[in-house]
């Protein structure tokens, strides 16, 4: 019995510490390295998708939306919306259809320069995917609604959230699509798409994390799955990147890329072999950090205003990101491929559960308050 009672005590007591440990900022790079190409091109920009092939990049700015193609960074095309800011932007699994969503409360679906449909959601969207299969496409709004419109422009399900609509994606295979929230909320959660049942829904609100003034509990501002769809990576406002196993809901790695608070984490992407997790913040900063090991951190930005979308070309050779200052940067993955090629390469996404990430250093503290329009409007409602 005494030896049962010691085991039970040191299982629980590692546990404790990785789950300690995980809270740690990884050791990041000192100087963020020039990006390839960046251009201010609107007062603002909110969104990016990249596009299947990764040679088309799609920015969303001020009821604009433009269209670049890599590796030249030449301007393809320019289409107004009217949309005023366009948070959300998806292109089809088949790169042929761009759908764009925004403050309005409308989806559009554009394809050679034309408007196809336009669907009117209601509340102001934060987020958009397409389903695997291209036939429908989930939107999540300010409501707290989650609707999926067919390409026809049917409306096939909504869904009343337990907090504002802040993010969403759909697993590989296209039968189940994760939601995160915000406000009282403010948890993932993962639903079946043809049986509309919830799977399983988390919430982790740090015992000290107090929200600043006109948030939630603590948002949870984006999600995406991995590429093999094994785990599911979401950004918080208290400024961690956590990842799920999509089969459980288990939190398996965490990381603190960001200032708690007014300076949180708005968006998380994978690299296409899902080796490294990058995201974007309040704080002004893009980072990017190893998974599952979580041992080095690169810094690839530091700017004074907040950086919106982030994402990572499916032929692995870009990354990108736009923010408040209205700029496009685009980096090369060269600047991070040296440290991934340095390291075994033959561990896999199932290796997550045995190596949660550890770090050696602890994060500074973000001195300049950053706006959020989703704070402010919430203030102001």
């Amino acid at each position: 019995m005494v030896g049962k009672q010691i085991f039970a005590l040191l299982i629980a007591f590692t546990l404790a510490l990785r789950t300690y440990s995980q809270q740690l900022l990884p050791q990041a790079d000192q100087t963020p390295p020039a990006p390839s190409w960046s251009e201010k091109v609107d007062l603002g920009l909110y969104s990016l998708a990249w596009s299947p092939n990764g040679e088309l990049l799609a920015v969303g700015g001020r009821g604009t939306v433009r269209i670049y193609r890599l590796p030249n960074f030449s301007l393809e095309s320019t289409f107004d919306t009217g949309q005023e800011e366009i948070w959300a932007l998806a292109w089809s699994p088949d790169g042929t259809m761009l759908a764009c969503a925004g403050k309005d409360g409308t989806v559009q679906f554009w394809q050679d320069g034309t408007v196809q449909k336009k669907l009117f959601q209601g509340g102001w969207i934060l987020d958009i995917a397409w389903n695997p299969d291209g036939t429908s496409l989930i939107a999540v709004d300010y409501t707290g609604l989650a609707k999926e419109w067919d390409v026809q422009g049917y409306l096939r399900a909504s869904i009343q959230l337990d907090g504002d609509g802040l993010g969403v994606d759909w697993s590989p295979k296209g039968r189940l699509f994760a939601v995160t929230t915000g406000q009282e909320g403010s948890r993932l959660l993962l639903f079946d798409a043809r049986s509309g049942v919830l799977r399983w829904r988390r919430q982790d609100v740090l015992s000290n994390y107090t929200a600043p003034f006109g948030y939630g509990l603590d948002e949870v501002n984006g999600v995406r799955y991995s590429p093999t769809g094994g785990w599911i990576a979401t950004a918080h406002q208290d400024g961690r990147i956590l990842v799920r196993s999509a089969a459980t809901g288990d939190r398996v790695f965490a990381a603190q890329l960001h200032p708690s608070g007014v300076g949180g984490a708005r968006r998380v992407a994978w690299s296409p072999k899902g080796d490294w997790l990058i995201s974007c913040g309040e704080d002004g900063q893009v980072n990017c950090v190893e998974y599952p090991r979580g041992k080095r951190r690169t810094v690839l930005l530091t700017t004074d205003k907040p950086v919106w979308s982030v994402g990572w070309s499916s032929d692995n050779k870009w990354i990108a990101a736009v923010g408040d200052e209205g700029r496009v940067w685009i980096w090369s993955t060269s600047v991070i491929t040296p440290f991934t090629e340095a390291k075994e390469t033959g561990k896999s996404e199932k290796t997550a559960n045995a190596n949660h990430a550890k770090s050696d250093s602890s994060p500074k503290r973000h001195r300049r308050e950053k706006f959020s329009p989703f704070g402010w409007l919430r203030r102001h409602l």
